[in-house]
């Protein structure tokens, strides 16, 4: 038995003892009023009916038969001490006879005075020197319709012995069984209430030892049911936290990998360059082109270190980016601009109808141009020669839009997913690039609240489509 269940042991049986004990009182108390009550009224009904017989015996004309007997056995017939006193306080008669040697106190004359007063029945109830209850019952008698006597009972109510102990000893045992039966039931209820609190412990302890499938099973509609569905749902969260972590891990693996194999490319060639110039490997023409590659690869570490630096303040939500009021599409323009030269080096066509009203935003001017430029670099990079871009436009009242579509290569439908991914190049072409494009594009769209669309279809063509949100002049 642990702890806890001893616990509420002790509670269930002091409980148990409590209510015995207010049962016992409960139940002395009622049957001391009702043994009283009941003596009470039935010394009353005795009590009317020597009234009764008395009043009969005194308006009877003729002779009265059986008045003697009667009175000579009084007090047996009202189990009590009886008194017949004349209105003048003379005494008529005491129950048991006139030589019985018994007479009234003053008391009971006094008494008799109350109800000659009134006319009518009294009562008192009183405790003598012994603390036994003394009860005095008064009638009056009549004649014609005259009091002539006064009719006085007295008697001491108690407890029969015999039936008390019987009835206590009773309800003792009964008492008795129902603690024993309460005590066993205690125990069985306190380890089924125990149950689903040890489950829960054991789950904490599963979760403790980095268990995170480990689950209660608990299913009451009840606090204690609560808390294990609070349990499960920890234990789902921590699990879901181990596995992203997991995974965040592998990410940064992956990561590291990635700019390992990036950095270690131009690195070599620009040191095997070195070390073939610096050991006068090379010279007169051959010298040149080994300058102008180290040149040429110097320039494209250059550009992954400046992307990967980019790319980590824009995912830092405390960099700060300055934003002023512009219109979004003189930014669109301006990257159409630039990149209109490389498109007619590969005769591709763009095609861009521009509307003639303003949208107007808050943004970073050249992080917006970044962004339009990553994503028509691309579609001119990953299009065939002779082939059109599209870049369209259309407003609504509160947003704007535009997509750009390609007639490329397109992207795999399972390659999708991890486009928006650093260094995640896709094999199904052969462009070179840092892989870290389409990363900066998406972090520049978070950074300005611009929802970033891609669809697309392999071997088809892809189409990126911006959603903006417009500030109302």
């Amino acid at each position: 038995m642990n702890k806890i269940t001893k616990k509420l042991f002790r509670y269930f049986t002091v409980l148990a003892l409590f209510l015995v004990m207010i049962v016992f009182i409960g139940f002395y108390s009622v049957f001391r009023y009702y043994n009283y009550h009941y003596q009470e009224q039935d010394l009353k009904e005795r009590a009317k009916t020597i009234k009764n017989q008395l009043e009969a015996f005194m308006n009877t004309t003729g002779p009265r038969r059986g008045q003697g007997a009667y009175l000579k056995f009084l007090d047996d017939i009202s189990m009590a001490d009886a008194y017949i006193i004349s209105r003048n306080n003379g005494m008529v008669f005491c129950g048991g006879g006139d030589g019985s040697g018994k007479e009234p106190s003053e008391k009971i004359l006094a008494f008799a005075d109350q109800i000659f007063a009134s006319g009518a029945e009294q009562q008192l109830k009183e405790q003598d020197q012994g603390g036994n209850h003394v009860i005095l019952l008064g009638f009056p008698i009549e004649k014609n319709d005259r009091i002539i006597a006064a009719l006085v009972i007295c008697d001491t109510l108690g407890i029969e012995q015999h039936s008390f102990f019987l009835a206590i000893t009773i309800l003792g045992f009964c008492l008795l069984f129902a603690l024993l039966a309460s005590g066993i039931l205690s125990v069985f209820l306190a380890r089924r209430f125990m149950m689903p609190i040890q489950k829960i412990a054991a789950v904490t302890r599963e979760l403790a030892r980095g268990n995170y499938q480990a689950k209660t099973d608990v299913h009451d509609n009840n606090e204690i049911g609560e808390l294990a569905r609070e349990t499960d749902i920890l234990a789902e969260k921590l699990d879901a936290a181990c596995q992203e972590g997991e995974a965040l891990e592998q990410m940064q693996k992956d990561y590291i990998a990635n700019i390992s194999h990036e950095l270690r490319t131009p690195v070599t060639v620009i040191r095997s360059s070195l070390e073939a110039i610096c050991d006068g490997i090379v010279s007169g023409e051959k010298l040149k082109e080994y300058q102008e590659q180290c040149l040429k690869e110097s320039i494209s570490l250059q550009r992954l270190v400046n992307d990967m630096l980019e790319l980590s303040r824009l995912q830092n939500k405390d960099f700060p980016i300055a934003k002023s009021k512009l219109d979004l599409l003189m930014v669109l323009d301006d990257a159409l601009r630039a990149i209109r030269i490389i498109a007619e080096t590969r005769g591709i066509h763009l095609h861009y109808s521009r509307p003639e009203s303003e949208w107007n935003m808050k943004g970073d001017y050249g992080r917006l141009r970044q962004m339009f430029t990553v994503v028509l670099d691309n579609a001119i990079k990953y299009s065939p020669n002779g082939s059109s871009v599209w870049v369209g436009t259309w407003e609504n009242p509160d947003c704007c839009g535009i997509s750009v579509k390609d007639e490329g290569c397109g992207i795999p439908e399972e390659e999708q997913q991890h486009i928006f991914e650093k260094f995640f190049r896709s094999g199904k072409t052969e462009e070179k690039g840092t892989g870290l494009g389409l990363a900066i594009m998406k972090s520049i769209a978070d950074r300005h609240s611009i929802g970033l669309e891609i669809r697309s279809t392999y071997r088809q063509g892809t189409s990126v489509i911006f959603t903006v949100p417009l500030e109302h002049s």
